[in-house]
C-alpha cells in the first residue's frame, strides 16, 4: 500500500515539475496547451504566469497545474491516476483561489464589472481502471434538487471536466527509459534520472 502511494506521488511529482517547476516547464505547457486546442502558440510569442496553490493552514491541498495565457485564459490541468468524481468540485476550490490571487480584493465592490481570465479546466489520467477516451464531468451533476421540482433547465453555476485517458500502464520507470530512448524530453529525464529512479 505504502509503495502504490509512493509511486503515485511520484507520478504526480513529475508531472507537476514537468509542465509547472522544472527550467523547461513554460516549453513543456505550451506543447500540452497546442496539443489540447489545436493551435500553434509560441513560448516566445506567448505570455504564461503560473498560478499555483501551494498547501497552506486554509487549504490543505495544491494544484497540479495552471497558467495563465496571454491574460485572457487560465488554464488548470490536473493529473489522476485515479478515478475520481469529484474533480469540478476541486477544480472550483482552484479557481477560485486563483482568481482571489488574479482580483485585488478591493476591485470586487467597484461598479464596473471586473474582467477575469476565462477558465479551462483538463484532467489527464493514467490509471489502470477502464474509462472512456473523453469524457466531460459537470459540477452540477453533484447538486441536490428538489425531489418535487427536478433539475432545472439552466443552471447558475456549472464547471466543465474533460478527461484524456493516457493508455499505457507499464512502470514509470519504462515509460522514461523509452522516451530518453525516442530522444523524448530525453534532456529533462536525463537530469532528473536520479529522482525517478529513487
Amino acid at each position: 500500500m505504502a509503495e502504490a502511494k509512493e509511486k503515485h506521488n511520484v507520478k504526480d511529482s513529475v508531472f507537476v515539475d514537468l509542465f509547472g517547476k522544472d527550467k523547461t516547464a513554460r516549453k513543456n505547457f505550451i506543447s500540452l496547451y497546442n496539443a489540447l486546442h489545436g493551435t500553434a502558440l509560441k513560448l516566445e510569442e506567448t505570455n504564461l504566469v503560473p498560478e499555483m496553490i501551494e498547501n497552506t493552514l486554509y487549504m490543505a491541498y495544491s494544484n497540479d497545474v495552471a497558467m495563465q495565457v496571454n491574460g485572457r485564459i487560465v488554464v488548470l490541468i490536473e493529473h489522476q491516476s485515479t478515478i475520481n468524481n469529484n474533480m469540478p468540485l476541486r477544480l472550483l476550490d482552484y479557481v477560485a483561489r486563483i482568481y482571489e490571487h488574479i482580483v485585488p480584493a478591493k476591485m470586487k465592490f467597484y461598479r464596473r464589472m471586473v474582467k477575469i481570465p476565462v477558465p479551462e479546466f483538463y484532467v489527464l489520467y493514467n490509471g489502470t481502471d477502464n474509462y472512456p477516451e473523453t469524457g466531460e464531468m459537470r459540477l452540477s451533476d453533484a447538486f441536490m434538487y428538489p425531489e418535487e421540482e427536478g433539475k432545472p433547465d439552466e443552471l447558475s453555476l456549472e464547471l466543465v471536466r474533460k478527461a484524456c485517458r493516457e493508455k499505457k500502464e507499464e512502470p514509470l520507470t519504462w515509460a522514461v527509459q523509452k522516451a530518453i530512448r525516442q530522444g523524448i524530453l530525453e534532456d529533462y529525464f536525463k537530469r532528473k534520472s536520479t529522482e525517478l529512479s529513487a
